[in-house]
């Protein structure tokens, strides 16, 4: 039989094995059970990581747009500049150019209105003489058409 230092040791390594498995099987136990919710936050992670990825490449984007909008509003700015002194140049040209042609043109107008009216006076003028002329040949024609025989009808 065994003494009770023995048996007490016994008792001890005993406990101490049965709390080792204890350990152990609460352990995996734990394992077991937080091993889906790992799996879970490894998912997400993943998850995470690529919608990480994903604004940094919207927010790259966001800021070459921006730069690129920076610019274009600079050129319009520089095109709106431009056409603004081109107005302003081409009004006054315009303006000089419209006074000279008004001036042309009113001035071919008085020229073209006398000769469209002495060309209206000689007009009248040929009219006239043609007028007389027809009544002239329509009295000579008259004359002769009275000077000339009677043409016998045959019965």
């Amino acid at each position: 039989m065994l003494t009770l230092e023995e048996r007490v040791t016994h008792l001890e390594e005993g406990f101490v094995e049965l709390s080792s498995r204890c350990a152990k099987r609460s352990a995996d136990h734990a394992a077991e059970a937080v091993n889906p919710a790992y799996e879970r936050i490894e998912e997400i992670h993943g998850r995470l990581v690529r919608v990480e990825g994903t604004v940094q490449r919207i927010k790259t984007d966001v800021s070459l747009l921006r730069d690129h909008m920076v610019a274009f509003t600079a050129r319009m700015d520089r095109m709106e500049e431009r056409i603004g002194e081109l107005d302003e140049r081409l009004s006054g040209r315009i303006d000089d150019l419209d006074e000279r042609l008004t001036g042309q043109i009113n001035e071919l107008d008085e020229r073209l209105s006398g000769r469209i009216d002495l060309l209206a006076g000689r007009v009248d003028g040929l009219s006239a003489r043609v007028d007389a002329l027809a009544k002239s040949n329509a009295a000579m024609f008259q004359a002769i058409l009275e000077r000339l025989p009677e043409k016998k009808t045959a019965s």
